[in-house]
């Protein structure tokens, strides 16, 4: 059906809770990319075999990923009137126990994990077991040392993930989507750039530039077009999370794009996302198709004089194609390389018209804060970082997987509360944030927050949101060997720094390694990274010495072993 009204919104959210809350119970198997790679397909063609083997009627259905990357394949089973149950490490021949409890309205207690309620709030409270060693005591969790890893997380962004099916528009509906749109169809366009403004939003890729001042700039340029442009540029390695969150809850950075269309003023918007995410392509594609069907998206949307069109750029998935006059050029057919600034995107950007460019996560924020308020928004977060952060922890660490904290959460709890500690039970030796152009900071700094100012002072960053930990027995110099050579592959070679500087920097790390290295070589890498960091023509040049003079700094006796 064509939704015009708040009150047709209302019936189909109602048909939605229908669907995330039926009368029978239902299981939710994690489907995303990286559960998929651990087996998930084969444990949901289990489910729906042994469903039928044991003629139990239950609804089976395939939702994104919840952040529990470390426990997949992940399923969740909802009885009617009880809390969810997740269960982790679920292969084929782990689903006749789940579903034999399941009969009896009881949980497999070896495999459950976590209990939560309808909001993912984590329940706790002691556990009754009975003798066949089912749960009697459903007020319990189970076991008790994983209540922090949700207890210590804010999930704003993430709160569908995991949840909801995310080609199905309904359920997405059903938990409060599209509520923001049609609350800010009725506000002035400038009322909504003003509450951006308010939130202290600021964009939640590379510097965190302040999101307002970039949506004021784009609203007031002249010109008779404007565009708007949602990037999936995601090149770091090993982090992945724009595309395992396009794969959970695509609607909500539609929705997100809509209302900075109309705010803006722009009737065309362009997301540019990497060519092999299949699946999340496959599903923002769907979702698209979708909100135009019921009228949320295209021309007079909800029965207004507002019209919006999302067209889908794939690109090779370059690092440098993040920087946002590479990633213009990409979506204009040309090579992805930077160009000099001024003119910034937002006066003459795309086909030379007013653009606004904001990564996955930023424009996820938007329907948040125009539903409740910029002053609600404003009250989470630190000093000068608001809201929340999506980190992706990877590396030596317990509990990997895509997290939701406030921001100004400490580095020391995202590691040992959410990530529940070092691997192996080792010791903590390096962290690096903010992906490969982030510094590597020492186990002596995890006291610094999630802040983009606190990490920069401190020589790292935030950027995306991705996470590295690395244990004591990790070689820092083959780790910046390691990102030197990413830095050589990734760069356009357009501007003479980078190009050079980063191929010198590499050979020396190599005659280092090689037991070939002098003391004087490691000021000469702090002499070669002067150049990059001042006269590169992108950021992509400017961080890329980073992992190398921070490994310098913080991890000195790294190279000492080499060179001595």
């Amino acid at each position: 059906m064509k939704i015009t009204t708040p009150e047709e919104l209302t019936q189909v959210k109602e048909t939605g809770q229908k669907l995330l809350f039926p009368g029978k119970p239902r299981i939710n198997v994690a489907m995303a990319t990286c559960c998929l790679a651990k087996g998930a397909d084969l444990t949901l063609n289990a489910i729906e075999y042994a469903l039928k083997e044991k003629n139990i009627a239950a609804d089976v259905v395939p939702v994104g990923c919840n952040g529990l990357c470390h426990s997949e394949p992940v399923v969740e089973v909802h009885l009617p009137g009880k809390p969810k149950v997740i269960y982790g490490n679920v292969t084929d021949q782990e689903v006749p126990k789940i579903l034999d409890a399941l009969k009896k309205g009881a949980i497999a207690s070896e495999l459950a994990i976590l209990r939560v309620d309808a909001e993912n709030h984590v329940l706790a409270g002691k556990i009754s077991y009975s003798d066949n060693g089912s749960v009697k005591d459903y007020s319990a969790i189970q076991p008790a040392d994983k209540i922090g890893y949700l207890a210590k997380q804010h999930k704003v962004i993430l709160r569908n993930a995991g949840s909801i099916n995310p080609e199905d528009i309904t359920e997405y509906i059903a938990r409060g989507g599209y509520e923001a749109l049609a609350k800010a169809l009725k506000m002035k366009p400038a009322t909504i750039v003003d509450e951006v403004t308010k939130s202290g939003l600021r964009g939640r890729g590379g510097g965190g530039f302040p999101a307002g001042l970039k949506w004021q700039g784009c609203a007031k340029a002249k010109g008779d077009e404007k565009y708007l442009i949602c990037n999936v540029s995601e090149g770091e390695p090993g982090i992945g999370m724009h595309r395992s969150f396009l794969e959970s809850d695509p609607h909500s950075v539609l929705e997100g794009l809509i209302i900075g269309g109309y705010a803006l003023g722009a009737r065309t918007a362009y997301v540019y996302i990497r060519d092999n995410y299949r699946l999340a392509l496959k599903r923002f594609s769907k979702a698209i198709e979708d909100a135009a069907e019921m009228g949320l998206l295209g021309d007079n949307i909800m029965g207004s004089k507002f019209g919006l069109s999302v067209k889908i750029k794939e690109g090779g998935g370059r690092f440098v194609c993040g920087e946002e006059t590479a990633l213009i050029a990409c979506i204009e057919g040309r090579i992805g390389e930077p160009c000099q600034r001024p003119p910034f995107p937002v006066d003459k950007g795309l086909f030379g018209k007013p653009t606004c460019i904001n990564n996955v996560e930023t424009w996820a924020n938007i329907p948040v804060i125009i539903l409740k308020g910029s002053t609600w928004y404003n009250s989470i977060g630190s000093a000068k970082s608001k809201g929340t952060k999506v980190l992706s922890l990877a590396g030596n660490i317990a509990r990997a997987g895509m997290v939701e904290v406030d921001m100004g959460t400490p580095l020391k709890d995202v590691i040992f509360e959410i990530g529940g500690g070092i691997a192996g039970g080792k010791k903590l030796k390096g962290i690096q944030t903010g992906g490969p152009s982030g510094g590597l900071l020492p186990q002596s700094m995890d006291k610094l927050t999630v802040d983009y100012d606190e990490l920069k002072n401190a020589g790292s960053m935030l950027g995306s949101g991705g996470m590295v930990i690395m244990d004591d027995e990790t070689d820092m110099v083959k780790i910046a060997r390691y990102f030197t050579d990413f830095f050589v592959q990734e760069s356009c070679g357009k501007c003479t720094p980078c190009r050079e500087g980063m191929c010198r920097m590499y050979d020396i790390l190599g005659e280092i390694m090689a037991g070939r290295g002098k003391k004087q070589d490691l000021d000469m890498l702090e002499e070669i990274a002067a150049p990059l960091t001042q006269a590169s023509a992108c950021a992509l040049g400017k961080t890329a010495p980073v992992p190398i003079l921070s490994t310098i700094k913080h991890f000195r006796k790294d190279y000492m072993k080499y060179i001595k």
